[in-house]
């Protein structure tokens, strides 16, 4: 077994981080990968900190206009050699047998175009706050639709073939935040999913990271929900409701919580309500605990 793998880094400002992320590629066990860096339009120092590390023939490093995650994502995957593909965010780590696990799963497996592993939370530091995210594996579009728990931990933690990411239609550029929720929707609706029950990724959890833009994550996520209703991914209309009421539920923490926008909290927790009352029970079981 010698196939290509290519890594895809979409960057924006990142010099911070950039460094000891590629260098978790170039540690890699498995050795036939490119590494594909796109510098979404940075203003800091990371270009400086890749160009150091161009002397590896395997890496490649282009720099556009700031279009957005999902276009770089697209751009570095339309350049790509390998016939698998891994979408490492700029600040997260892959551990020493990343890759080499994960494409002996898929070559193993066929039936699987996708496959993730559990992932470890780090902080600014790159030292462990002792969290993880576990994912699940199989048939798992309906338990992605519901959000309730994690199935998959995100891009950093997913290798797909190539196939599959052209056939489901790549990266939707109308979203940032949200836009490997979509993409997963796509793949699960059409196939399984392969997890690998052990951690070989570390995500960072930064105070400032996208996924803490409320606003920015509000409009995706319905965005996101919307398209899978139109794609028709909901096997009921009840389920459907229970679905976006869950992401409602989702939403009102998220403003509440750290948005620090009650307001905005209990509009989101009363459309919760008003489209599936059933979640009053999660509610409550949300007030009792704490």
């Amino acid at each position: 077994m010698d196939e290509r793998v290519s890594i895809i880094i979409a960057l924006f400002n990142a010099e911070n981080y950039i460094n000891e992320t590629i260098l978790s590629v170039i540690n890699q066990s498995y050795t036939n990968w490119e590494l594909i860096i796109i510098d979404d339009g940075s203003t800091d120092g990371s270009a400086h900190i890749i160009q150091q590390h161009l002397i590896d023939n395997r890496i490649q490093y282009f720099k556009k206009y700031n279009t957005g995650v999902s276009d770089s994502r697209n751009f570095g995957a339309n350049i790509a050699t390998g016939i698998f593909l891994c979408f490492l965010d700029a600040d997260d780590l892959f551990h020493y047998n990343n890759i080499k696990e994960k494409l002996d799963f898929l070559m193993s497996n066929p039936e699987y175009p996708l496959v993730h592993a559990d992932v470890e939370l780090i902080d600014e530091n790159s030292n462990s706050t002792g969290g993880y995210f576990k994912g699940k594996g199989g048939n798992i579009l309906n338990s992605l639709l519901l959000w309730q728990e994690t199935n998959i931990p995100g891009p950093s933690s997913t290798m797909m073939t190539k196939n599959i990411f052209y056939n489901i239609g790549q990266w939707d550029v109308a979203f940032s935040t949200a836009a490997d929720q979509e993409l997963f929707f796509r793949v699960a609706a059409k196939h399984p999913i392969g997890h690998i029950n052990k951690v070989l990724t570390s995500y960072r959890v930064l105070p400032n990271s996208m996924s803490r833009n409320i606003s920015i994550m509000e409009k995706d996520h319905v965005s996101v929900y919307k398209k899978a209703y139109k794609n028709g991914l909901f096997k009921s209309f009840w389920f459907k409701q229970q679905c976006f009421s869950n992401l409602y539920f989702t939403l009102a923490g998220s403003w509440w919580i750290n948005g620090k926008n009650k307001k905005r909290g209990i509009y989101f927790l009363i459309k919760a309500l008003f489209i599936y009352p059933p979640v009053l029970v999660k509610l409550t079981k949300k007030v009792i605990s704490k």
